[in-house]
């Protein structure tokens, strides 16, 4: 039996891992950083509707927020 040091995987750590969801309008989201308190912060690049792009920096858009607002979030692959 192989130890993990011994073998060769794609497997990354979680932290690392890409992560995305859509919203029930089929919006992808992002994970783009974290709050001072470590709160996943998500960014909406491309919305379906392209009159909910805005200009300028990113609201501050916290996992729980988006949640409540679009939800529900479903994970998706990168």
């Amino acid at each position: 039996m192989a130890t993990s040091s011994q073998t060769s995987s794609g497997v990354r750590p979680l932290h690392q891992a890409p992560q995305a969801w859509t919203d029930r309008e089929g919006d992808r989201w992002v994970a783009n950083g974290r709050t001072p308190s470590g709160e996943c912060l998500l960014a909406c690049p491309e919305p379906v509707n392209a009159e909910d792009a805005g200009e300028g920096d990113s609201f501050a858009w916290t996992w729980r927020l988006v949640e409540t607002a679009f939800g529900p979030l479903k994970p998706v692959s990168l």
